[in-house]
């Protein structure tokens, strides 16, 4: 396990000081849960943006080879 630390209001902040060592690792294991889900779907948020694009750029007739051309210009 790895230490993180993060921001909260004062009232979460309290809550969290007093709570029982089992509410704290059931609410470390949500976290931990919620982390590995917003991760992943960014990345594969990040990979279907992508796919739109290229798709778009296809049928507007722009090849990857055309796009690489284009890249290696510079």
């Amino acid at each position: 396990m790895e230490r993180i630390v993060i921001e909260v209001d004062e009232k979460s902040a309290k809550k969290w000081r007093y709570a029982s060592s089992e509410k704290k690792e059931r609410l470390a294991k949500s976290i931990e849960i919620l982390i590995e889900k917003t991760y992943s779907e960014d990345e594969d948020g990040f990979w279907e943006f992508v796919e739109k694009i290229s798709q778009k750029a296809a049928e507007k007739g722009l090849t990857e080879e055309e796009l690489n051309r284009i890249l290696n210009e510079g």
